[in-house]
């Protein structure tokens, strides 16, 4: 399922190279998992910080407070920006904020909407 969803996203010719190619892998994978209701592999996508904010947050794990979130569903990614250890992928109805680590792109937001001159309000972050 998620090779048919990888096939057909687009992707910005910002986000061409490798690294933003594994960041764009990890936003989609991570949509999907929410979509397939399979929270342990959504929180597996998620960086420590934010995996542990969001179950505080919720006062249960994560791997059921990420599927209490109201999260879009997967969507053509529209744009990838990647700046260093950083990027963002921006859906149809989404953008989802990145950080590199040891072991991979992790999301550090999501569910985010931009907010004119505001930060973006994410329903799920953390760091």
């Amino acid at each position: 399922m998620l090779l048919a969803l990888a096939t057909a996203l687009t992707v910005s010719a910002c986000g061409s190279d490798d690294a933003a190619r594994a960041a764009r892998t990890a936003a989609a994978t991570f949509s999907q998992a929410v979509a397939d209701q399979d929270g342990s592999r959504a929180c597996a996508l998620l960086s420590p910080q934010t995996a542990k904010t969001l179950a505080d947050t919720e006062s249960q794990p994560c791997a059921a407070a990420v599927l209490a979130e109201d999260l879009p569903t997967p969507a053509t990614i529209q744009k990838v920006d990647r700046e260093g250890r950083s990027a963002f992928v921006v859906t149809d109805d989404d953008t989802i904020f990145l950080s590199q680590f040891p072991d991979g792109w992790k999301i550090i937001g999501a569910g985010c909407t931009e907010q004119g001159s505001a930060p973006y309000d994410c329903t799920v972050s953390g760091g």
